[in-house]
């Protein structure tokens, strides 16, 4: 019995020291000093882009584009706005599709006027996003809602 307890001991002692070590105050490597200059809280925006279907462009579409007879019975299913699955996956190939976007920062700012101005001439939202990329915004996360004929793109960002 005094063999194990002694075996014991000699066992624990040198767990039991390296639990009693303190680090010395201000040395460690893994604190991180915050810099008290940059107190500034993180900025969020909403990058809303609805992209609605133009029918007047489906409807100037050629037939044969799309692989359909003129003058056959596709053509007039076509005219009378059946969706197909011709002229589905000609939309998802040669999207006819206009975009309206808004950029939401909270409250207007000069720079939101300009990110809104300059969205006019945007076709997609890869564009919107490169933009707010060059006034410093970081994309995090996306949702897309679709109802009918429009889809509902909201891109959060943060600075």
């Amino acid at each position: 019995m005094k063999k194990l307890v002694l075996l014991m001991l000699v066992a624990m002692v040198p767990f039991m020291t390296m639990a009693q070590k303190r680090s010395k105050k201000g040395t460690n490597p893994k604190t991180e000093k915050k810099d008290k200059s940059s107190n500034e809280n993180p900025s969020f925006m909403i990058i809303k882009g609805v992209e609605y279907w133009d029918r007047m462009e489906v409807a100037q579409t050629d037939p044969r584009d799309i692989g359909l007879e003129k003058d056959g019975d596709d053509y007039a299913r076509l005219k009378a706005d059946d969706m197909s699955l011709e002229k589905l996956m000609k939309q998802h190939l040669k999207p006819m599709s206009k975009f309206s976007f808004s950029f939401d920062v909270g409250k207007s700012t000069e720079e939101s006027l300009d990110l809104n101005k300059s969205s006019k001439g945007f076709r997609s939202m890869a564009e919107a996003v490169n933009q707010a990329a060059v006034y410093g915004w970081e994309f995090i996360n996306s949702t897309i809602v679709v109802d009918g004929n429009i889809t509902i793109h909201y891109y959060y960002m943060k600075r």
